[in-house]
């Protein structure tokens, strides 16, 4: 996270990242992960406000640009968990936790271009620097009185010997893994990290899954059957998503064909390593894996070519169930790295993409805007899904399902 300069006012969530005492890991495989089957049916509450607000509920076509507005869908339901009910509709937060990221890693580009004894003084003078010194000041102002009110309510609690109110959201979570592992920790850099790692990354792969329905509909249709089974005998649980095996697949197949970087696990290493074919890499050298695999024509049939049906049938091969999953990791599939050091919140995003293309497929028909760019936006290893993709949409008349009520 050196390139990210942490020690920096403003890019305080990269030096989260960078915390050796692995907050973040704690907190998202110890509690995000081990209960998802908590926070799926707040997700999907807040699913059905997000798209009524960005797609509406017109039953006439009209259009909408996938990236901004997924990102907003994306932004109010992830921050119903990482916040809680109280900030997940703030407005301003929102606008926050949307824009930091980008202009983080605007600003790290452009603090890079000077020496690195220099970048602790021209960063006070630098536009982009001073607009993310800005929105870390802002995320204090809303984040701060929540957080003070909450504590204030759990030492009331403890005085009053009456049982103290669990609020099932990250800022709970983070509390109470630092608590008691001793930790000291700054919660909004801790948000704004959450932030960088989550909601840009899952929009990315929305929006291409989005695209490639939109281009494969006989798969929405299979999608839907599917998700009315499932959420019919089993609801919002862990399990029915689980179960969802073609839309898991659907999703995976995406992420193959157009990961969101071209380069996974990129690493420095610490200390001079000696490899078995006898390479020696020295300490401070840089590596990454390409993803080549992921479009081999020796590991997959037909490479380029987008099956929602792929990964289903792999999964359907003695021993290749598990390695067939959206969530995880291989070195032929290689979105969310591979190893100790994989995604560690790749099974809510999984979830979370989940839940969304349940609303979406069973609220709405959607086709691509004639003529529009639906092609990626590569930037060096970066391999964002079109910024400009549009789409028409309207609300669909039949619903076989009402999965606001399941």
């Amino acid at each position: 996270m050196q390139d990210f300069h942490g020690d920096i006012p403003g890019f305080e969530a990269m030096s989260e990242f960078a915390n050796d005492n692995l907050l973040l890991d704690a907190v998202v495989r110890k509690q995000l992960t081990k209960y998802l089957s908590r926070v799926t049916e707040p997700l999907s509450a807040e699913t059905t406000h997000a798209l009524s607000v960005n797609f509406g509920d017109s039953p006439e076509w009209h259009e909408v640009t996938l990236k901004s507005t997924l990102l907003d869908v994306i932004a109010r339901i992830s921050s119903r968990v990482f916040l809680g009910t109280q900030l997940c509709r703030n407005e301003e937060w929102l606008s926050i936790t949307k824009a930091y990221t980008i202009n983080l890693f605007v600003a790290a580009v452009k603090l890079r271009m000077y020496p690195r004894p220099l970048r602790k003084l021209v960063h006070w003078f630098i536009p982009e620097c001073k607009k993310l010194r800005g929105q870390f000041d802002e995320s204090r102002r809303v984040i701060h009185p929540v957080i003070a009110a909450r504590r204030e309510t759990r030492r009331a609690a403890l005085a009053a010997g009456e049982k103290v109110p669990y609020f099932n959201d990250a800022l709970d979570w983070v509390d109470e893994e630092s608590s008691a592992k001793g930790i000291k920790y700054d919660p909004v850099g801790f948000q704004l990290m959450l932030s960088v790692a989550a909601i840009h990354t899952t929009t990315d792969l929305l929006v291409q899954v989005m695209i490639d329905l939109a281009q494969h509909p006989e798969f929405m249709e299979l999608a839907r059957e599917e998700i009315v089974r499932e959420l019919r005998d089993g609801g919002w649980k862990k399990a029915s998503l689980y179960n969802m095996k073609l839309l898991d697949s659907i999703v995976k197949e995406s992420q193959r064909l157009k990961p969101i970087s071209l380069a996974a696990m990129r690493r420095r290493a610490v200390k001079d390593i000696k490899l078995s074919t006898g390479l020696v890499l020295k300490k401070g050298t840089r590596t990454i894996v390409d993803i080549y695999r992921m479009r081999d024509p020796e590991v997959y049939d037909n490479p380029d070519e987008w099956d929602g049906y792929r990964f289903l049938k792999l999964r359907a091969l003695p021993g290749k169930d598990n390695m067939a999953q959206l969530v995880a990791t291989h070195r032929d599939h290689l979105a969310f790295g591979h190893g100790i050091y994989a995604c560690p919140g790749r099974s809510f995003a999984a979830n979370e993409i989940k839940v969304a293309l349940c609303h979406i497929l069973m609220k709405y028909d959607w086709i691509l805007a004639p003529g529009t760019d639906t092609q990626p936006m590569v930037i060096g290893a970066s391999n964002s899904s079109s910024p400009t993709a549009k789409i028409l949409i309207k609300k669909r008349e039949k619903i076989e399902l009402d999965v606001d009520s399941v």
